[in-house]
């Protein structure tokens, strides 16, 4: 008797199954086959996946990871199209998300509508009032730019990894409007938190496991803690509390209402107004905020600017074109600026080439459609997850002639003037949900560059050849850690 229930059960599935996936009216776009209850057998976690899937079902093809339906974006003019939409710029709700704040929708990154609006718009303006994207921010920029060369004269003619000051330079920039603070960049404790973070990045996916399979939400805790790194979660949110706790308490303490001095102070004013843009504002918000500019803030920021070294070191010939161009618009004496950009044309191009070949955030941050939508001859449902896919898009060949070749020259003219507009190109998204400091990353990834070339040469270490490979890790195409060889120019 048993084994007939268990074989009516699982008829009843798979007729549930057929009926739900299956229906031609509802014209979804194509994917592999989706099992119940599991979903595909195997999920889109690094671009790879996403290459092969794309090759085999076309430019829109749908995945199923658990219960959460997914369509992946692979065509430039259909990710623009799609994130221009209001039906496509909600992040998807899911608890496990802001675990920071116990479930608490908050921050800038992932909160929707009106709460996403005003926070938005008040990092925007006040960012742009505190110098983000202006001519007075770039002396911030320099000053951690001589500091980062003077560290890396240290390891002249070693060879290593790329010193970790990159991280705490990159991120000193952004801190300074945020929080009035910057760090030493041999600072230990801050160093600790941003490997606590990279830790947690490189296992994400225990964050998102109870999202796909809810029944692991009531499993007891003795049973799920490994599989979804329950400790390492726990420690990142205490981590993040202390740290950015501390952070506000300094703030409240001496705060000077007619003087404040950045984001943490406006913020803090802004929410004693109760005004109605603050109806959303509190501590606790702050805290997620802070997390989500220090995250963005050091992290695709620094790892392009590795790349841009590993690139340099395999191609010797593009790097000594942009130390040519440096020298003949910069004295030595001092640092690149703004002021040279026009000069630098070629600097600007290879930049833009390593953001294109390197597509740092190979997939999006997940959307979520609000409202039934017609996409490329497809019906996304409501409560669709949309990912839209940059790697394809900077990949294809309809855009870029040999897209696998690294080759600045895509970049320039036919007079040798740099073009940062191109179809088929959007390193930091696009639509309403664009990078908000796309302006600031733009800059450092000037300043920063053309500090490091000016001084220094990268090289592979001997009988070696560098590994343009990314690393395995989820969503993202971050270099590998491997030994380069710094030396300083003569």
């Amino acid at each position: 008797m048993i084994v007939e229930v268990l074989l009516l059960l699982v008829l009843v599935l798979l007729v549930v199954y057929y009926f739900h996936y299956h229906q031609p009216a509802k014209n979804l776009p194509p994917g592999p086959l989706i099992f119940p209850i599991i979903g595909n057998l195997k999920p889109v976690i690094v671009a790879e996946d996403v290459r092969k899937l794309c090759n085999t079902y076309g430019d829109i093809f749908r995945m199923r990871a658990g219960c959460v339906d997914m369509t992946f974006i692979c065509n430039f003019k259909l990710v623009k199209e799609a994130f221009s939409k209001i039906e496509c710029t909600d992040r998807p709700q899911w608890k496990n998300i802001h675990f920071l704040t116990d479930g608490k929708k908050s921050g800038v990154i992932l909160t929707n509508g009106e709460q996403w609006q005003n926070a938005r718009r008040f990092l925007l303006r006040n960012l742009r009032d505190l110098g983000m994207g202006k001519s007075c921010l770039e002396a911030v920029i320099q000053e951690e730019a001589q500091m980062l060369v003077n560290d890396f004269r240290k390891y002249d003619g070693k060879e290593g990894h790329l010193p970790k000051s990159i991280n705490i330079a990159v991120l000193n920039v952004i801190w300074q409007l945020v929080a009035s603070r910057r760090y030493e960049l041999d600072d230990k404790e801050i160093g600790s938190f941003i490997a606590l973070l990279k830790s947690f990045q490189e296992d994400i996916t225990g964050l998102f496991l109870p999202i796909f399979f809810p029944i692991l939400n009531y499993l007891p805790r003795f049973l799920t803690r490994k599989l979804l790194s329950l400790e390492l979660i726990d420690k990142v949110k205490q981590n993040v509390l202390e740290l950015m706790g501390g952070i506000i308490e300094s703030h409240k303490a001496k705060l000077d209402p007619s003087n404040p001095r950045d984001i943490i102070d406006k913020y803090l004013l802004e929410m004693d107004k109760k005004s109605e843009i603050a109806s959303f504002f509190s501590e606790l918000d702050l805290t997620r905020t802070l997390l989500d500019l220090f995250a963005a803030g050091f992290d695709t920021t620094s790892n392009m600017l590795r790349w841009i070294c590993l690139y340099m070191a395999a191609y010797p010939d593009v790097q000594k074109n942009v130390q040519k161009e440096i020298d003949d618009a910069v004295p030595r004496d001092r640092l690149p600026s703004q002021q040279e950009k026009s000069q630098l044309q070629y600097l600007e191009s290879v930049i833009h080439e390593v953001l294109r070949i390197s597509s740092v955030i190979p997939i999006s941050l997940s959307h979520c459609v609000t409202k039934d939508i017609e996409l490329g001859g497809y019906v996304l449902p409501k409560g669709m997850i949309l990912q839209g896919c940059s790697v394809t898009s900077h990949e294809d060949p309809s855009y870029w002639q040999n897209p696998e070749n690294f080759n600045p020259d895509r970049f320039l003219d036919e007079s040798g003037k740099f073009v940062s507009q191109k179809e088929g190109f959007f390193p930091f998204g696009i639509g309403r949900r664009q990078c908000l400091g796309e302006s600031l990353a733009r800059m450092e990834l000037f300043i920063f560059s053309a500090a490091l070339l000016q001084n220094f040469s990268f090289s592979p270490p001997t009988s070696k050849q560098i590994d343009l490979s990314p690393q395995n890790i989820p969503f993202s195409l971050f270099p590998k850690y491997q030994d380069i060889v710094i030396t300083i120019r003569k």
